[in-house]
């Protein structure tokens, strides 16, 4: 597989941390870092 363009990959990052931003100012919860999974790393 080819890899994603640097910009394209700095777009979908910066878009989960809206996603998380907004999930918590509208519930006001807090961050829990521990639901969050852990990307296994690539086969290479």
């Amino acid at each position: 597989l080819a890899r994603k363009p640097i910009k394209l990959a700095a777009v979908a990052l910066a878009n989960k941390i809206a996603r998380i931003a907004w999930k918590m100012m509208t519930t006001g919860q807090t961050y829990d870092g521990a639901r969050m999974q852990v990307a296994s790393p690539r086969a290479a």
